[in-house]
């Protein structure tokens, strides 16, 4: 089994037969790591959709997910302005 890391952050980007996926890693003491994943359109579909499954189970199950930071500080880096194609903490 590979290792786990927790997510910080994240990147998508959208090309014409790919989307990159970056998801970034960061501990207290400093360490960071980033993780590329390419995959299909057709695959971020698939994707898309069983993610989609699991935060509405995910939600009935725990209730309503509170988005904390995550969105305020996408506005605060881009001065309000939401990049489609990106999208970092």
């Amino acid at each position: 089994m590979g290792k786990s890391l927790f997510c910080t952050g994240f990147e998508v980007s959208s090309y014409r037969d790919a989307f990159l996926l970056i998801f970034r890693f960061a501990s207290p003491d400093g360490y960071t790591e980033s993780v590329y994943i390419t995959i299909t359109p057709e695959g971020a579909a698939v994707l898309h959709e069983k993610l989609g499954e699991e935060i509405r189970e995910y939600i009935e199950k725990h209730g309503n997910i509170p988005m904390g930071g995550w969105f305020t500080e996408q506005k605060e880096k881009t001065g309000g302005n939401q990049n489609t194609n990106t999208y970092l903490t």
